[in-house]
């Protein structure tokens, strides 16, 4: 069985399983200016999430501590891709994200780290990380917005340090830290706990956090993408592009698949999120059909990856 990277992880580490562009020797284009599409900051969005209250400890300074503590104890060295231009392009879209967010004034880090990995995910602290290989595999800028605008979602939402702070009550009674070593060292005994219970991991895969967390982020992304003048399509298109190559891999097993994902899985189905964005759709006034925020600045973030 997984140790609690499987648990934690599963709910601050947002993956979104895509093609991988191919990469080839190209010269490196200069990047333009960034322009935002018009935020529609008058629209309704009366069914839009919103952050609650609940049991988190981690919450100040603390939030800090816990996201240390994850990346010494489970993820490891985050080392940035070495193009300025493509951070600072991806650092402009999340700012611009948070503006029309839930929480417009938290602090938020946007970084692209060097790995082919297809993934993006947030760790609480406004710490939000995309791995290169996600930028190789979205085909528009409201793709990526919308998956940026997910990872938001997690964080204003508190899913990490929340679930962090339930699972620590659970399995090893600690309801309160004071520093950042005791973060750390409350966190190794979690992860120890876990590893020593296999029931404990069934059981929390079984309740459905993580798997909440995640459509709720998804409808945190959805609205987030919509206000800040995208097509919050764009995620349901990723879904439904997910859902493709799931089939395709899985075959006549697709099926068992899908059961076990709704049942044991740190994700919801794709095609339950599908869904569910889908119903979404139906509370606001949603932009024309396949249409996309033209921008050239995604263009040449793309002819720059391709070299690196």
């Amino acid at each position: 069985m997984r140790t609690i990277k499987a648990v934690v992880t599963s709910v601050i580490l947002s993956a979104f399983a895509l093609s991988i562009y191919p990469q080839a020797a190209v010269p490196t284009p200069q990047m333009p200016a960034w322009m935002a599409p018009e935020p529609r900051t008058k629209a309704l969005t009366l069914f839009a999430p919103k952050p609650i209250t609940g049991d988190n400890i981690f919450k100040g300074e603390a939030e800090g501590w816990l996201a240390d503590a994850i990346i010494n104890l489970e993820i490891g060295r985050l080392t940035p891709i070495r193009d300025r231009a493509v951070l600072d392009y991806i650092e402009q879209l999340g700012q611009h994200l948070v503006k029309y967010s839930t929480v417009p004034n938290k602090a938020f880090h946007f970084v692209v780290i060097d790995s082919e990995e297809e993934n993006a995910f947030n760790i609480g602290a406004g710490r939000v990380y995309i791995d290169l290989g996600m930028l190789r595999s979205v085909k528009t800028e409201d793709e990526l917005i919308s998956i940026i605008a997910h990872e938001i979602g997690h964080d204003a939402f508190n899913h990490a340090p929340k679930t962090v702070t339930r699972q620590m009550f659970w399995m090893t009674g600690v309801r309160k830290v004071r520093t950042a070593a005791e973060t750390q060292t409350a966190l190794g005994d979690l992860n120890n706990a876990y590893s020593n219970n296999d029931a404990a991991m069934v059981g929390e895969r079984l309740l459905g956090w993580s798997r909440a967390n995640e459509l709720e982020a998804d409808r945190a992304g959805f609205y987030n993408t919509f206000k800040a003048g995208y097509n919050p399509e764009a995620m349901k298109n990723v879904f439904e592009h997910f859902v493709a190559e799931t089939k395709r891999a899985e075959g006549d097993s697709y099926n068992d698949r899908y059961f076990f994902d709704l049942m044991f899985g740190s994700h919801p189905p794709s095609s339950q999120r599908v869904t569910a964005l889908k119903w979404e759709s139906n509370w606001i006034k949603m932009p024309a059909k396949g249409s996309m925020h033209k921008s050239a600045a995604f263009d040449a973030m793309k002819m720059r990856i391709k070299a690196l």
